[in-house]
């Protein structure tokens, strides 16, 4: 059992003892141990291993937490777990996975209406029961039925790029300890850097074609985290893991790998226009090679299957049939797009002064260890109270702790004082004049007030942009992924008054949120918008997510210019 599932263990415990109304220190044990075990950069399985001990040494984990992980890890069961989901209807939980629906709300629902489930749910709110609850009314029971229907779209849910990502590098791992593997790589949508991904599909050559495959199957197929095998042959296996995620392993032959590659990254459209213009050329693009008539010509690198067609290579992120193959033909080059590389600050992160796990110090030691010039602490405004907002009072108390933490670090990394602060009904922010104007860098967001009608949601988000001392427009859409849908507004407004008011768009790279998505940026970039890429870091190993904004700017067709963390820290700003 992975950190991932204990984590969602413990987190569901959580959920029960709260509907169960247990008490408070203990369900915010089990959520606080829920977010350290999903953000704990080792494999509890391997700590288990080596020294049992060392989980009390984890913050949050105590004995009686410690037990019960070594418990999970060794028998994929607890006991008080167990005990705990027969005490309640299994229905209600599944209530919790609707939008806005939270434990007290499934107490009350239950205790009232006898609401054990989904349907029930929806059944209650279309005979407008919902609505006679205390504290409820017809706004509420009308956002339940639009949360229902989110529900049963996202219920079909993809995995996100992040979960996929882990289960390919270590499955990966796993696979290069067989000695028969020559080579191997992912593929499919998780190369593509899509947002979510359906399944990963892996090739590997072997050292021996002949003599070989059979070793690397049986090695694949008895991978620990296998939960079911779908299918296994000689050059194709399936499995499903116990996270849930199908993994499709191929053998492919050496001489072919290039092909495959590009075959199986795909996507579907954008192959069928490669296999279009070979046919111009007299040619065939298969998963096998680049063939005149049954002479293979090339195939072994990727970049000859495109020159084979007349296409300079094109960057995997961009292979979504959406012009990039039009533009390859008429231009015979790209842009030298965004790299990890490139970045050199971050500007959107949270430590303990709100919701954030780690101190000032701490964070400064984790983005210099990035090797960034520079970063801004924005931690919340005071009316994200459940986030542990800032107030006045914080705030100041903060800037004086930076100014102590910049003496011990001399000049290792520049630290900017900023703040994510709320954008109001109105459209205001949460914070006077008298403090804005004197933070480094004021990142706006919404986080409240997601349901406003178009016109209304748009005329709010413009009057904060208008602000002049607004600098970033933080996860511009609100949305996250596989839980809750975007804002309704009108974009290429709200991307007009950036650009007017020199206020940077994000590209948020948490995995829940990679937000601004990638068919906003595109249109932003060639409205001539600026960027930045952050990652929102509320922990110590957060930096690491800028992999993923920056993948996601690279879909969006960006470059280095168009990223303003991309510059030295005396350049960035110059923008605002």
């Amino acid at each position: 059992m992975d950190n991932k599932k204990i984590a969602s263990i413990f987190e569901e415990m959580a959920d029960i003892l709260d509907i169960r109304g247990d008490n408070f220190f203990k369900i915010n044990a089990y959520r606080k141990a829920a977010l350290v075990i999903l953000n704990f950069a080792y494999d509890l399985r391997d700590v288990v291993a080596k020294d049992p001990k060392q989980l009390e040494n984890i913050p949050g984990i105590g004995k009686g937490l410690k037990d019960k992980i070594i418990e999970l890890v060794n028998t994929g069961d607890c006991k008080e777990w167990d005990e705990l989901k027969k005490s309640v209807p299994k229905g209600l939980l599944e209530l919790l996975e609707v939008r806005g629906v939270g434990p007290k709300k499934v107490k009350t629902f239950y205790l009232n209406l006898k609401i054990k489930n989904i349907n029930d749910l929806k059944e209650a709110c279309e005979k407008h029961k919902v609505r006679e609850l205390p504290g409820m009314g017809e706004k509420t029971e009308n956002e339940i039925l639009k949360a229902i229907s989110e529900h049963a779209y996202f219920s079909t849910k993809r995995h996100l790029i992040s979960e996929a990502m882990q289960e390919a590098k270590m499955i990966i791992a796993y696979m290069e300890k067989c000695k028969e593997v020559k080579r191997i790589e992912y593929a499919g949508s998780l190369r593509r850097r899509q947002e979510t991904i359906g399944d990963i599909d892996i090739l590997v050559t072997v050292k021996n074609p002949k003599n070989s495959r059979d070793a690397v199957m049986k090695h694949f197929n008895s991978y620990r985290e296998v939960l079911t095998i779908l299918s296994k042959g000689d050059t194709k296996s399936s499995v499903v893991l116990q996270s849930g995620i199908q993994i499709d392993l191929r053998v492919i032959a050496d001489e072919s790998f290039g092909a495959a590659m590009h075959y199986f990254t795909g996507n579907k459209d954008h192959n069928i226009k490669i296999r279009d213009l070979a046919k111009k050329k007299g040619l065939k693009v298969s998963e096998y090679g680049v063939f005149k008539g049954e002479k293979m010509i090339a195939g072994k690198k990727e970049e000859e299957v495109f020159k084979s067609v007349g296409l300079p290579y094109i960057i995997p992120e961009l292979r979504n049939d959406n012009g990039e193959i039009e533009y390859g033909l008429k231009n015979k080059k790209f842009p030298d797009f965004v790299e990890l590389k490139d970045i050199r600050g971050d500007l959107h992160s949270h430590t303990t002064y709100s919701d954030g796990d780690a101190s000032i110090y701490d964070m400064a030691q984790a983005f210099i260890a990035k090797g960034y010039e520079y970063f801004a602490l924005t931690d919340h405004s005071s009316i994200m109270g459940i986030t542990g907002g800032m107030g006045t009072k914080d705030i100041h108390r903060q800037w004086k702790e930076i100014d102590e933490v910049k003496k011990k670090l001399k000049g290792k990394i520049k630290i900017l004082k900023g703040c994510e602060v709320d954008i109001l009904k109105d459209g205001s922010l949460d914070f006077g004049d008298d403090v804005l104007k004197e933070l480094d860098i004021v990142v706006i967001s919404a986080h409240m007030y997601g349901r406003l009608p178009f016109k209304e949601q748009t005329e709010r988000l413009i009057t904060a942009i208008e602000n002049p001392y607004s600098k970033i427009l933080a996860h511009p859409t609100g949305r996250l992924i596989n839980k809750r849908s975007p804002m309704e507004f009108d974009m290429e407004k709200i991307i007009d008054a950036c650009i007017q008011n020199h206020v940077a768009i994000e590209i948020n790279s948490s995995p829940s949120r990679l937000d601004l998505p990638d068919k906003f940026i595109k249109i932003a970039k060639d409205k001539g918008a600026k960027f930045v890429i952050n990652t929102d870091s509320h922990s110590t190993d957060q930096p690491d997510l800028m992999e993923y904004g920056v993948s996601n700017a690279r879909r969006g067709w960006l470059t280095k210019d168009d990223v303003l963390n991309t510059k030295s820290f005396e350049k960035f700003d110059t923008y605002f």
